[in-house]
């Protein structure tokens, strides 16, 4: 007795049309409203190709876009099932306990002490504000409007707000690839990026990625090789907290237009990177779509996106949001008095000191042991050490978590091996910090002792 075959029915049942994208639609909507839930086992291929009238090729195809989705899972000699979802950021923690942990370093949070207070301004959102509902949908006031340009340091042809980054994200790459796409990333890279690229149903193309910014062979080879999309963090990259240098941003300028690409460029950190006017979208408006964000800077309850570029290319991202994504007035009014307060702005200069100060205190102790750490601004902290799998455990062993450098790579490297953490969680626990992850660095794996 097959018991898929009522799996089968409610597939086919799904289906617009009789074609691989159409099933990968039908199995993608029904495991994500529950119809198909996690664990259930799907039907072989051979009776999909029996009853879709589709060559097994053609499943297969199929099959592989969900499996690369996280959609489905296929077990050894066990079959096909819709996959359980897996937390977006279980990154951070693999390996380790989650509950044992008193200084909190593997999340990429800003210190909440040394974040802007709201209360005041949301005091003056409420005195100042004009909330016209429905009819004011994306408007952008001229204050707002004008601090943004005064951050991002050129004109482009139309602006609009949105959710944060992570939200944003999925609308702009639909909007300019399609199912199957590559899309150029950095290796290492902010470990959602490979995961959202991935639902999209697209694939990561990894750039080797380093102190003197993206390797310009690598993203010519992936544009000659078709690629049309890059994703890059240019002022303050995530995770290494390398800074971008202008040389680097001008060549790949240079690149998008022999080759008619588009960058998606990414600014997490706005004013907590130094002072950088210079950025790719400037260098090349017509072929990038730059996002900013302001969470890390000024608070995390503000989530908020400021979108930028080409009219034709922010057009199509527009249609995708399918109008249920605008940016509420309240929130836009407390993004234009956050970016125009001098207190705030002054706030947001202290916290990038203090993360300056927590920086040079391990790029100190670690040059005791003749290791050098080349992360230069934000909040990212990339440490080299001899064993990452030996590094995480013997901190996680002192109440101490890291993330492994492992889950930023979008191609296994077989060079140095990293560890990854916030200078948001050290507080005032840097010394202390820094002396136990460096002990913990220098330990080989087992029977290997120590180096020096």
């Amino acid at each position: 007795m097959n018991d898929t075959l009522p799996v089968l029915d409610i597939i086919r049942k799904h289906m617009l049309r009789f074609e691989a994208d159409a099933l990968v639609d039908a199995v993608m909507l029904l495991a994500r409203n529950g119809k198909l839930p996690p664990g259930t086992r799907l039907p072989r291929i051979n009776d999909m190709t029996e009853a879709l009238g589709l060559s097994t090729s053609t499943i297969s195809r199929a099959w592989s876009s969900l499996v690369q989705m996280g959609i489905i899972e296929t077990r050894r000699r066990g079959g096909t099932f819709i996959a359980a979802p897996v937390e977006a950021t279980s990154y951070r923690l693999k390996g380790v306990s989650r509950t044992a942990f008193i200084h909190h370093l593997a999340p990429g949070y800003p210190d909440p002490n040394l974040q802007v207070d709201l209360k005041p301004l949301l005091i003056r959102v409420a005195e100042e504000g004009k909330f016209h509902g429905y009819p004011g949908k994306d408007q952008i006031s001229e204050p707002l409007r004008e601090a943004v340009l005064a951050r991002i340091g050129y004109t482009p042809d139309r602006m609009l707000l949105d959710t944060e980054i992570i939200g944003a994200l999925p609308r702009i790459l639909q909007a300019l690839g399609h199912r199957g796409a590559a899309i150029g990333i950095g290796n290492p890279e902010f470990a959602l990026y490979k995961s959202i690229i991935k639902q999209a149903g697209m694939t990561p193309a990894p750039i080797t990625f380093s102190r003197t910014g993206y390797d310009l062979v690598e993203i010519e080879s992936a544009l000659k090789s078709g690629v049309r999309v890059l994703l890059l963090q240019t002022r303050v990259q995530n995770p290494t907290g390398f800074l971008v240098p202008t040389e680097n941003l001008a060549h790949i300028a240079n690149l998008l237009k022999a080759y008619d690409a588009t960058a998606i460029e990414v600014d997490h950190h706005g004013n907590l990177a130094p002072e950088a006017p210079i950025r790719l979208a400037s260098l090349a408006p017509e072929h990038v779509i730059l996002m900013s964000a302001f969470s890390k800077e000024i608070h995390p309850d503000i989530r908020v996106s400021a979108i930028t570029g080409p009219a034709m290319i922010m057009e199509r991202i527009s249609v995708w949001r399918s109008g249920g994504e605008w940016v509420s007035a309240i929130n836009a009014k407390l993004l234009e008095i956050a970016l125009t307060d001098a207190h705030v702005a002054s706030t947001v200069k202290q916290a990038r000191h203090e993360y300056a100060a927590r920086r040079n205190i391990f790029i100190q102790r670690f040059a005791t042991a003749g290791i050098e750490i080349h992360s230069a601004a934000g909040l990212c902290l990339w440490i080299p050490v001899r064993s990452e799998e030996d590094t995480v455990l013997r901190l996680a062993a002192q109440s101490i978590s890291v993330a492994r450098g492992s889950a930023y790579l979008a191609a296994k490297n077989e060079g140095q091996e990293h560890v990854f953490l916030s200078l948001g969680g050290l507080r005032e626990n840097s010394e202390y910090l820094s002396q136990r992850i460096l002990e913990a660095s220098l330990v080989l794996p087992p029977d290997m002792g120590y180096f020096a």
